[in-house]
């Protein structure tokens, strides 16, 4: 039976803006919906006004506008929630565990997936922070904010006011922490211990976070799930120009009515996005919807290395064997495989990278399966080397790495894929029911919540259910390979994720 109950009496707290009420859930305190800055469309964000009644905050709070309808891909074999849409999104989520004595407690705050064009907060039922708060003993904030067209449309050529409407999506991020570091500690959080964490686009955030100088002073170390992603074209600066200019040509706006901006539907520039988008991608401009490098943002670590003010940060970053597999063999045609077969099907698949590659698949993954070999990434493993190796070069011995290659018994056995880890991070297992496998299921959400906590806490992810984690140096390059048995290796395997980057199938669709 639950033994955690709602409380009639709820909780109420004094922000610098005014007061909220929220609601108690067994010794959680929980804050929904509440707003941390407004935006005009295309503007930086800005500082609320503040109120005078107490304002409820126990519903959750808009997501921003989506361009696409829903479609959750299967790779997250979790239930999808769905939430409100507005431009007014700049809201966040926290649960709380009750203080005594003005006790102050770390901070974790989550950054969601999507790239920096989908998603939200509480996409998935298992990004719920109830159980990461109450047996972890920390506050869980999670972030809405703008993302896709009215994050990143590269307006600077109409005008000084839109100077960094590019990266007003990231902005957005820089002011909720901003939020978290003056109001946190009403609600028991201490401003001067907390952590961002991200998977995939959440976790290219992240990574963003470090390269702005204004988000420095408000968090003290990071995670990066699956988010390394680097390789920023060199034009993307210009093709977002251009991009930009075909939209709102397709509007009939122009820098002499750019007013037209504010009054046209979400719908309507979404549709002249469309309308766009195929000769723009003809004609060789790149659209990505993502943080572009200025004097805001500085770029990506992997593309531009760690800036001065951050690269002390502590950070951990990750990634999964699995990924995006693109495999499209049913479990009764993989129970069917001799080993001869798998042979076959990967010098198939490989051409004649695929001796090599078995040999190196083999000293890596000796306990896997050989078949594993065409369900393993590359797309993500390579930047989160390159991406630590960037961050190691301060010499803080403070980066470290992990690749989660546990196989879930889905589609017979298949290595961990695209945000497998995150359930197990929040203790919400059972929210994901593949991955609530007896016995195992717990070990990994032990392994990768005490990670977490102790890293929330103290800095550094050793725990009791881990054999020692050495950290990522430049001279020692330790991985942390999280498995059904788990060990600590350096270098494991460089020369396969190398070969495997060069010759594997890419994915058509990178996903969040």
């Amino acid at each position: 039976m639950n033994k955690y109950v709602f409380e009639p009496v709820k909780p109420v707290v004094e922000t610098k803006y005014g007061k909220l009420r929220g609601v108690t859930y067994g010794d959680v305190n929980i804050f929904m919906g509440v707003k941390y800055a407004e935006a005009k469309r295309f503007h930086m964000p800005v500082e609320q006004q503040p109120w005078q009644v107490i304002r409820n905050a126990y519903t959750y709070g808009p997501i921003t506008m989506q361009m696409l309808p829903p479609n959750p891909p299967s790779y997250y074999r979790g239930l999808h929630m769905l939430q409100k849409q507005s431009e007014d999104c700049q809201n966040l989520n926290i649960w709380a565990p009750k203080t005594l004595n003005g006790e102050k407690k770390p901070v974790f705050v989550w950054m969601h997936g999507g790239g920096y064009f989908a998603g939200n907060a509480l996409e998935e039922y298992s990004f719920d922070g109830f159980n990461l708060a109450h047996y972890g003993d920390i506050v869980f904030v999670s972030i809405n904010h703008r993302l896709n067209i009215l994050a990143h449309l590269n307006l600077a050529d109409y005008g000084e006011e839109f100077k960094n409407s590019v990266n007003v999506g990231i902005a957005d991020l820089v002011a909720a922490l901003k939020w978290i570091h003056e109001n946190i500690a009403a609600f028991g959080g201490d401003p001067e211990n907390v952590t961002i964490c991200g998977h995939s686009g959440g976790g290219g955030k992240v990574q963003c976070m470090y390269q702005i100088e204004e988000a420095a002073p408000y968090f003290q170390r990071g995670m990066v799930l699956s988010g390394a992603m680097g390789g920023v074209s060199p034009t993307a600066d210009e093709d977002s120009r251009k991009a930009a200019k075909a939209i709102l040509d397709e509007l009939g706006i122009t820098k002499d009515n750019i007013d037209k901006l504010y009054e046209v539907s979400f719908d309507e520039l979404a549709d002249a996005y469309r309308k766009v988008s195929r000769p723009l991608a003809e004609s060789g401009v790149r659209i990505n919807w993502s943080p572009i490098a200025d004097d805001y943002f500085h770029g990506f670590p992997g593309d531009v290395g760690f800036m001065p003010w951050s690269k002390d940060k502590p950070i951990i970053y990750g990634s999964t064997l699995g990924e995006f597999p693109q495999v499209k063999l049913t479990v009764e045609e993989k129970e069917a495989m001799t080993e001869e077969d798998k042979i076959s099907f990967l010098k198939d698949r490989f051409g004649p990278e695929a001796d090599r590659l078995m040999e190196l698949f083999r000293e890596a993954y000796p306990k896997h399966d050989i078949l594993d070999l065409a369900y393993m990434d590359s797309l993500f493993r390579l930047p989160t080397l390159e991406a630590a190796s960037k961050h190691a070069e301060a010499g803080n011995n403070n980066t470290y790495v992990f690749i989660a290659s546990y196989n879930a018994p889905e589609d017979g056995w298949i290595p961990l894929w695209h945000g497998g880890e995150v359930c197990y991070i929040f203790m919400n297992e059972d929210k994901v029911y593949v991955l609530n496998e007896a016995i195992y299921g717990q070990k990994l959400a032990n392994i990768f919540s005490t990670m977490t906590l102790n890293f929330v806490k103290y800095g550094d992810p050793n725990n009791k259910y881990l054999p020692k984690w050495e950290p990522f140096t430049k001279g020692k390059q330790y991985t942390m390979i999280i498995d059904r048995e788990c060990e600590c290796r350096e270098a494991f395997d460089q020369e396969l994720v190398e070969l495997h980057s060069k010759v594997s199938p890419k994915p058509s669709f990178f996903g969040p």
